[in-house]
Protein backbone atom coordinates (compact mmCIF):
# COMPACT_ATOMS: atom_id res chain seq x y z
CA UNK A 1 0.00 0.00 0.00
CA UNK A 2 1.10 3.69 -0.36
CA UNK A 3 0.14 6.75 0.28
CA UNK A 4 -0.53 9.89 -2.56
CA UNK A 5 0.32 13.09 -0.85
CA UNK A 6 -0.51 16.24 -3.23
CA UNK A 7 0.30 19.75 -1.82
CA UNK A 8 -1.00 22.62 -3.45
CA UNK A 9 -0.46 26.68 -2.68
CA UNK A 10 -0.25 29.54 -4.62
CA UNK A 11 3.21 30.21 -3.05
CA UNK A 12 5.95 28.41 -4.87
CA UNK A 13 8.11 28.91 -1.71
CA UNK A 14 5.78 27.23 0.95
CA UNK A 15 5.02 24.13 -1.80
CA UNK A 16 8.61 23.58 -1.91
CA UNK A 17 8.84 23.98 1.51
CA UNK A 18 6.36 21.01 2.31
CA UNK A 19 7.66 18.67 -0.23
CA UNK A 20 11.74 19.52 0.89
CA UNK A 21 9.95 18.62 4.61
CA UNK A 22 8.73 15.15 3.28
CA UNK A 23 11.11 14.38 1.96
CA UNK A 24 13.70 14.84 4.86
CA UNK A 25 11.62 12.57 6.60
CA UNK A 26 11.51 9.84 4.13
CA UNK A 27 15.06 9.65 3.75
CA UNK A 28 15.74 9.57 7.70
CA UNK A 29 12.91 6.49 8.17
CA UNK A 30 14.55 5.03 4.35
CA UNK A 31 11.20 4.27 2.52
CA UNK A 32 10.77 4.25 -0.99
CA UNK A 33 8.94 6.99 -2.73
CA UNK A 34 8.45 8.15 -6.27
CA UNK A 35 8.70 11.60 -7.26
CA UNK A 36 7.82 14.61 -6.43
CA UNK A 37 6.13 15.62 -9.67
CA UNK A 38 5.32 19.08 -10.50
CA UNK A 39 2.07 19.38 -12.12
CA UNK A 40 0.49 21.88 -14.31
CA UNK A 41 0.53 25.64 -13.09
CA UNK A 42 -3.32 26.42 -12.75
CA UNK A 43 -3.73 30.33 -13.89
CA UNK A 44 -7.18 31.61 -12.52
CA UNK A 45 -7.67 34.81 -14.54
CA UNK A 46 -10.59 37.39 -13.92
CA UNK A 47 -11.22 40.59 -15.93
CA UNK A 48 -12.23 43.70 -14.26
CA UNK A 49 -13.57 46.40 -16.13
CA UNK A 50 -12.38 49.85 -14.75
CA UNK A 51 -14.09 52.81 -15.41
CA UNK A 52 -14.78 54.38 -18.48
CA UNK A 53 -11.50 56.01 -20.05
CA UNK A 54 -11.81 59.15 -22.33
CA UNK A 55 -14.70 59.39 -24.90
CA UNK A 56 -16.24 56.17 -23.34
CA UNK A 57 -13.78 53.56 -24.13
CA UNK A 58 -13.59 50.04 -21.95
CA UNK A 59 -10.09 49.63 -20.18
CA UNK A 60 -9.93 46.08 -18.90
CA UNK A 61 -7.63 44.74 -16.35
CA UNK A 62 -6.80 41.13 -15.67
CA UNK A 63 -5.73 40.03 -12.51
CA UNK A 64 -4.52 36.75 -12.23
CA UNK A 65 -4.01 33.53 -9.45
CA UNK A 66 -1.40 31.18 -9.96
CA UNK A 67 -1.80 27.90 -8.05
CA UNK A 68 1.02 25.34 -8.18
CA UNK A 69 0.68 21.70 -7.06
CA UNK A 70 2.84 18.79 -6.66
CA UNK A 71 2.34 15.16 -5.84
CA UNK A 72 4.59 12.64 -4.10
CA UNK A 73 4.10 9.34 -3.78
CA UNK A 74 5.50 7.10 -0.45
CA UNK A 75 5.16 3.48 0.66
CA UNK A 76 2.78 3.04 3.66
CA UNK A 77 4.15 3.66 7.10
CA UNK A 78 3.13 4.38 10.08
CA UNK A 79 6.32 6.11 11.42
CA UNK A 80 6.56 8.19 8.54
CA UNK A 81 2.60 9.38 9.02
CA UNK A 82 3.40 10.25 12.54
CA UNK A 83 6.18 12.35 11.72
CA UNK A 84 4.03 13.75 8.73
CA UNK A 85 1.63 15.07 10.67
CA UNK A 86 4.21 17.44 13.25
CA UNK A 87 5.28 18.96 10.14
CA UNK A 88 4.38 23.19 9.96
CA UNK A 89 2.21 24.06 7.16
CA UNK A 90 2.26 27.83 6.19
CA UNK A 91 -0.60 29.92 5.56
CA UNK A 92 -2.06 29.47 2.45
CA UNK A 93 -0.88 25.36 1.78
CA UNK A 94 -3.42 22.52 1.31
CA UNK A 95 -2.46 18.80 1.52
CA UNK A 96 -4.53 15.49 0.45
CA UNK A 97 -3.38 12.55 1.44
CA UNK A 98 -4.87 9.21 -0.49
CA UNK A 99 -4.19 4.94 0.34
CA UNK A 100 -3.54 3.73 -3.24
CA UNK A 101 -3.29 -0.42 -3.17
Amino acid sequence: MRLRIKVWGNDINNVNYVINEILKIVEQLGIEKSGPIALPTKILRIPTMRTLGKRGTKIWETYQMRIYRRIIEVAMDERFVKNFMKIQVPPGIQISMKIIR
